[in-house]
């Protein structure tokens, strides 16, 4: 886990102190005048914390630059939500923005990016022992591709094993127990039932990015639905990038490939499968797998989840 330890604690305060900042501005975005700033704010965050951390292992910077991005992200949504009233004087509050208690809550414990639960809170039950669950599974997984490895010495076959053990421990496991402690739905909701590959990624995988992308992309650009498909995946692929490839410094350009092949087979797929039947659904998971390598390229799987495995 070498990957995962600051070679200098030190440089890790100045990026807290960003991490404040992003936070401060975006309890003050609640009355809805700060947008442009909570954008502008975000790439030199994640330039300056790029440039603080260079000589730390690629975890440590992962899991900073993914911190960076949730932070102005979580700033983003707060702007998009509100909406100003120009009867407010300027910094105002809008009547029905949480308060400081509450907003802070929602910044820093839910990984969720719409503040109002509104239908979400339906179905909460049974959500927290699943997790549970899922969390036993996960680390199950993680400990069988490091026996993979340790028998094989092949990191390749052990990838597969270790990236689903992550993906049960954090997105199944815990982010189901935090999404029980809520009382709210879970934020992954059976992937594999899914019709179509706009089901996927609208419905069933990863709810909170979904919820930042509406807010954030779509709602702008509401009267233009094409280009928002569009720039939805594009600005998929540049946050994947900071997520994935700046870590590990090599790969870049691969996530955004991935997601746009994806913007343009979901432009494409009403015109070639039914949402609902088989070839549909084969239509999504070969499209959802087949070119997972772009995201977790080899630089990506070495640096940041090999080590995970004890794979060193």
């Amino acid at each position: 886990m070498s990957a995962y330890t600051p070679a200098d604690w030190f440089a890790l305060l100045p990026v807290a102190g960003m991490l404040a900042a992003l936070l401060l501005i975006g309890f003050f975005a609640r009355g809805g005048r700060l947008r442009a700033l909570c954008w502008l704010m975000g790439p030199p965050a994640i330039a300056g914390t790029h440039w603080l951390l260079l000589t730390e292992p690629a975890g440590v910077r992962m899991v900073a630059l993914c911190l960076v991005l949730f932070f102005w992200m979580k700033a983003v949504v707060t702007a998009s939500q509100a909406k100003p009233d120009p009867g407010l004087a300027s910094g105002a509050v809008r009547k029905g923005a949480p308060g400081a208690v509450g907003w802070l809550a929602w910044a820093l414990l839910w990984p969720g990016m719409r503040s109002a639960p509104g239908k979400d809170r339906a179905g909460a039950s049974g959500t927290g022992l699943m997790g549970c669950l899922c969390i036993v599974a996960g680390v199950a997984s993680i400990a069988a591709g490091h026996f993979v490895w340790r028998v094989t010495g092949n990191g390749w076959l052990a990838s597969p094993l270790l990236l689903a053990g992550i993906s049960l421990c954090l997105h199944y496991g815990l982010f189901g127990v935090i999404a029980w402690g809520w009382r709210r739905k879970p934020l992954f909701r059976n992937p594999f039932a899914s019709a179509n590959l706009r089901d996927f990624w609208g419905k069933r995988w990863n709810i909170a990015y979904t919820e930042m992308m509406q807010e954030a992309v779509q709602r702008p650009l509401r009267r233009r639905p094409r280009l928002a498909t569009f720039a939805i995946f594009v600005f998929s692929g540049l946050l994947h990038e900071v997520a994935v490839s700046l870590p590990v410094m090599a790969g870049f350009g691969l996530p955004t490939l991935y997601f746009a092949l994806h913007g343009a087979a979901m432009t494409l797929e009403n015109r070639v499968v039914t949402p609902g039947t088989w070839p549909a659904r084969v239509w999504t998971a070969l499209w959802v797998i087949v070119p997972l390598p772009l995201v977790f390229h080899p630089w990506f799987l070495r640096g940041v989840v090999w080590p995970i495995g004890g794979m060193t």
